[in-house]
């Protein structure tokens, strides 16, 4: 058993335990193949899982008001559609190359967890 430094309050624990007897901050887990670690609740989910089943954060490339948005939906909504109104009406896709951008970023970075703050979300 070995002493870890607590990522929130810096107090020394056991890596035995599971939360910060200090703070109440989860510890994070070694993972198995094929698993990663919700980063809001600390649950061990499987690594194609979008919803979290302990804290239901939400996987995806970026949010709007609607929640969390999948990769279909930056494509449409990101660049397809500034794209459309670019060619339609170019001064307003002068506006857009900005969205346009980070949604390219957003899907090369790959999907991202969210915290869900919505009830039922």
């Amino acid at each position: 058993m070995a002493l870890i430094q607590c990522t929130d309050c810096h107090s020394d624990i056991s890596d035995a335990a599971a939360a910060c007897p200090r703070c109440g901050a989860p510890l994070p887990v070694t993972l198995k193949q094929g698993q990663e670690q919700c980063p809001w609740c600390m649950s061990v989910v499987d690594a194609q899982a979008s919803i979290c089943p302990g804290c239901r954060a939400r996987k995806g490339y970026a949010t709007n008001a609607y929640g969390v948005m999948g990769k279909g939906s930056v494509i449409a909504f990101g660049l397809v559609l500034p794209l459309l109104i670019t060619a339609v009406f170019p001064p307003a896709g002068l506006l857009l190359v900005p969205v346009a951008l980070f949604c390219a970023w957003r899907l090369k970075r790959g999907p991202v967890w969210y915290q869900t703050t919505r009830v039922g979300s």
